[in-house]
């Protein structure tokens, strides 16, 4: 019940600010978002003359008797679709900053998230991150079986990108390393396929 005075409340607010921002429009000689609201001028002329405090109480009897799906139209389809691309977009800033903590290079950020050098640098910096110049040392022999194996075995990780992530986890290694070590992996797969097509 509780909850219900306060979304009633709530709405009461939004139409007080509706109706003001429509009259401020009808000063201005816009009526456009009158007549999407079906009122006439002669009504607004009469909400002219009044207060603002008159105005808040017409708001609060408009929804004395309402519910608040009387007065908006939750369109609940689009709205989990928003939440969604929401998440989504949460999820992306997440494995990004993973990335750059886990030492990803330039290339390896622009292939995979489009991402540019700038936009790469600042995030390092909003992050924290030390900058790392020259380039990336020559991977071992020992390091190459295990990105080797660790690739393999995160084969059943759909997202290409996600598996990147956990071969890190699982070696230690740097993911420009990874990432470069893997290109090679699949060049040669590449190459096999080809072969066997052939």
């Amino acid at each position: 019940m509780l909850l219900n005075s306060k979304l009633r409340e709530e709405s009461s607010r939004a139409i007080s600010s509706i109706l003001v921002t429509a009259l401020e429009a009808c000063r201005q000689g816009d009526v456009e978002l009158v007549e999407s609201l079906g009122l006439s001028l002669e009504t607004m002329q009469l909400l002219d003359q009044l207060k603002a405090d008159q105005i808040v109480n017409i708001s609060g009897n408009y929804m004395r008797d309402q519910t608040l799906m009387d007065v908006f139209i939750f369109n609940s389809e689009k709205m989990a679709k928003i939440i969604e691309i929401a998440a989504e977009e949460t999820k992306q800033f997440e494995l990004v900053d993973d990335y750059l903590r886990r030492g990803a290079c330039k290339k390896m950020m622009n292939d995979l998230f489009g991402m540019r050098s700038t936009q790469i640098a600042n995030r390092k910096k909003f992050l924290g991150i030390p900058t790392v110049k020259g380039r990336i040392t020559v991977t071992t022999s020992d390091e190459q079986r295990q990105v080797y194996d660790a690739w393999l075995a995160a084969i059943k990780t759909p997202d290409y990108r996600e598996r990147l992530l956990l071969v890190s986890t699982e070696t230690g290694l740097m993911l420009s390393k990874i990432y470069r070590e893997v290109l090679i992996i699949e060049e040669i797969q590449n190459q096999s396929n080809k072969r066997i097509c052939a």
